[in-house]
């Protein structure tokens, strides 16, 4: 009986579509949706990033790649990173081994538990997500990464006198990323785009108190430019996020 790599890569499809694209539980005047995107463009930017850095990891750990290509998204240090791997033919049977020549595509499953502290916030985090590598077979011109996943994500911003806590959930998805080769040139996807479907609950503490419940449908496409710079869309709020520095600028709202 063979095994196919058109496995349904996890059931988070159907739980993306129990979740409402844009809406909150309870709206205080105090926390405005303008705040809400930028903190949630903040915080699922720099998960999007380390998704980015974990899809490289991948391919190094499935033996496509030596190292990380310079210039590329970094994983955080402060994480444990767990895969295994499972390789498939041009006919979808799984092979004891991989091949260099017979692999047609590789199944990876990994999780992220630990923290992450980048100049903009720290985080407690924790992933699970399941991929498929595609376009292996033959002499390769690219690579095409597809997953779904799950986070569980615990985000402190310091924004000025405020500190928010942004306790979040999410169903994640990686569609049809792509990366061209050699890797050693190219770090960055050429396209593609990672969507993440967020609940989170904001707390805000200092000059002034107050907790907010939303939902929200986060979208970055690829490429970035030549600096790393992408494209966060969180409901009608529009940002530019840097997949290296992960900082978050030019938010405007349609």
């Amino acid at each position: 009986m063979k095994t196919r790599p058109s496995y349904r890569l996890v059931g988070a499809a159907a739980v993306v579509l129990g979740l409402v694209a844009c809406t909150d539980a309870n709206v205080p005047e105090g926390l405005t949706d303008g705040e809400v995107a930028e903190d949630m463009a903040l915080s699922s930017g720099d998960a999007v990033a380390s998704v980015v850095a974990e899809l490289i990891g991948n391919e190094v750990f499935g033996g496509l790649a030596g190292a990380a290509p310079a210039g590329a998204a970094q994983a955080p240090e402060d994480v444990e990173i767990t895969r295994s791997r499972t390789c498939y033919d041009e006919n979808g049977n799984v092979q004891q081994q991989c091949n260099a020549t017979t692999t047609a595509s590789i199944r990876i499953q990994w999780t992220v538990d630990g923290t992450r502290e980048t100049e903009h916030l720290s985080a407690s985090i924790h992933h699970a997500h399941d991929a498929l590598i595609s376009g292996l077979l033959g002499e390769e011109t690219s690579r095409t990464h597809n997953a779904v996943g799950t986070s569980d994500d615990t985000v402190t911003i310091t924004r000025e006198t405020l500190t928010k806590t942004v306790a979040e959930s999410s169903v994640d998805s990686v569609r049809n990323v792509v990366f061209n080769l050699p890797r050693s040139t190219n770090p960055w996807p050429v396209s593609g785009s990672v969507v993440r479907h967020v609940t989170a609950t904001i707390t805000v503490t200092g000059p002034r108190e107050e907790t907010r419940t939303v939902t929200r449908r986060i979208e970055v496409t690829f490429p970035p430019d030549a600096q790393g710079n992408v494209t966060i869309q969180v409901g009608n709020t529009t940002c530019t996020l840097n997949l290296v520095t992960r900082a978050v600028t030019n938010c405007s709202t349609t």
